[in-house]
């Protein structure tokens, strides 16, 4: 879908991302529990101009991922912040699991790509970020991923100054 197009498929308005956050933590709470996941979360009471229903839906595709792929073997944490970029910010989630491949990452957005990590983990269908990355560029934000093998993944939604979608 081009981007002149997708403003007819989304509602824009200004999200509060620390309401998308709580529901996004909700949702997840009894897999976070059950795997004595620690989710810190700070810095989020910042407002950004996005579809709220989407972002709940990336962002709660991030948590899950990171769940799935957390190290069972340390303490186990998911930590949530914003930080400011220029005109925008950005929304980091990220996590001290098993890390992901230097030579994977510029693949994983790649539909159906499972990686190494897709290989070892049965439950990866390659899609996850697929989704996500197109989700983000229709919206008119960028996705970006860091990562360590065994120390961290972050995954970051940049949100910037959009003059494409207007509200009002």
């Amino acid at each position: 879908m081009r981007a002149e197009h997708a403003s007819a498929d989304y509602r824009f308005a200004e999200t509060n991302l620390k309401s998308v956050i709580g529901r996004v933590a909700v949702k997840n709470k009894d897999m976070l529990l059950d795997g004595d996941i620690s989710l810190n979360v700070h810095d989020v009471d910042e407002c950004v101009v996005t579809d709220s229903k989407w972002l709940e839906f990336m962002v709660n595709q991030i948590v899950s991922n990171s769940i799935k792929y957390i190290d069972r073997g340390q303490e186990k944490t998911i930590e949530i912040w914003t930080e400011p970029l220029g005109d925008g910010k950005a929304l980091h989630i990220k996590d001290n699991g098993i890390g992901i491949p230097q030579s994977d990452i510029p693949l994983v957005c790649k539909k159906s790509f499972t990686g190494e990590n897709g290989r070892k983990h049965a439950k990866s269908t390659g899609m996850g970020l697929y989704i996500i990355d197109n989700l983000c560029r229709q919206l008119g934000h960028k996705l970006n991923i860091a990562s360590k093998v065994d120390e961290y993944t972050d995954v970051s939604i940049v949100f910037g100054h959009n003059d494409i979608y207007k509200i009002g």
